[in-house]
């Protein structure tokens, strides 16, 4: 029988509290994606720096001013950046899906295409919620009324067209709407009632991994739970990596990071897989007894039961190309 990866301790687990939702985009490949996904961080980047973005990863984080906000404090949301619904399969296939809640992008120009359905049953199948961003309804062609109709027709059923599915006309390319679909979006995270144990150490997914030639390899990690800082170790199958060069999402180097939180992490003895969870350990000894097993795990046949990587998921060593995934 094979023995399950001893979780790591880093003190008390302490009391939960709300953390940040992790957000991820599907839909049609020419659906205004990547357009939104520019728009939002152009416009609400945390922490930029002077002279604009330099080394931008696959996962950012932005703030936003919720509207009629009582204690005016602005709301933190990570966003992937995903290359369609693919990527989002594989990640839930690993049994390690980091979207909390996603944005599913229709043009008011095309409607319903086949990867707008595809990305749907994934969204379904992930059991996430989610809200339709409408798109495009800048352009001559837009007809907000048919797209809805289009949606209804794939069994989407947006709010006020026999359904309950949130949905936000926007145009990515000016921004109309943008503002409200975030405001949505905070809304949803807070009826979800996400939480975090910041003491507990880290766990959660690699979404991009890379090596470069001056740096070595790194790889982007989206923390779900937990928190990572200096003198602790990283460790996904056999590849592993200790917390000494961490960098938020805009290459900006930083001492700890904590759940939500999207991280570039260098330093790794090879390539992590993409898609595969992650854990935090607080000593190189509780690594090496991760490490130990991960190897007897990783020598058995593929169908083999993977180790388990934080206690919930399956962490299974595989390509090591660059990838993302949500």
């Amino acid at each position: 029988m094979a023995k399950h990866l001893k979780q790591p301790a880093r003190g008390t687990s302490g009391a939960s509290i709300k953390r940040p939702p992790v957000v991820a985009i599907l839909g049609h490949i020419d659906h205004g994606k990547s357009t939104l996904l520019d728009y939002i961080r152009k416009t609400n980047i945390v922490d930029e720096e002077a002279g604009g973005i330099t080394q931008r990863i696959s996962a950012y984080e932005v703030e936003r001013q919720k509207e009629g906000s009582a204690d005016g404090k602005a709301e933190k949301i990570t966003f992937i950046d995903t290359p369609g619904h693919e990527a989002f399969s594989g990640m839930r296939e690993r049994g390690a899906t980091t979207a909390d809640i996603a944005i599913l992008v229709v043009s008011a120009e095309d409607g319903v295409k086949p990867q707008t359905i595809d990305a749907y049953k994934e969204i379904e199948k992930a059991k996430v919620p989610f809200v339709v961003a409408i798109n495009k309804i800048d352009k001559p062609a837009a007809n907000v009324e048919k797209t809805k109709i289009s949606l209804a027709e794939a069994g989407i059923y947006v709010e006020g067209f026999g359904g309950n599915i949130s949905f936000v006309p926007i145009s990515a390319k000016t921004g109309a709407g943008v503002d409200e679909l975030l405001d949505i979006i905070i809304l949803t995270a807070d009826i979800a009632d996400l939480k975090g144990e910041p003491e507990k150490p880290a766990e959660g997914a690699v979404i991009e991994a890379h090596r470069d030639p001056k740096k070595g390899i790194s790889a982007t990690l989206v923390i779900k739970n937990g928190s990572m800082g200096p003198g602790m170790f990283v460790a996904s199958g056999t590849a592993f990596s200790p917390v000494r060069i961490l960098e938020n999402s805009v290459g900006k180097k930083i001492a700890e990071a904590t759940f939500s939180s999207p991280v570039r992490l260098v330093g790794w003895n090879k390539a992590p897989s993409v898609g595969s969870v992650f854990s935090t350990f607080a000593s190189k000894k509780d690594l090496e007894e991760y490490l130990e097993t991960a190897a007897e795990m990783e020598k058995k046949p593929r169908a083999a039961i993977a180790p388990k990587a934080g206690g919930t998921n399956d962490a299974e060593p595989d390509a090591t190309e660059k990838k993302i995934v949500p």
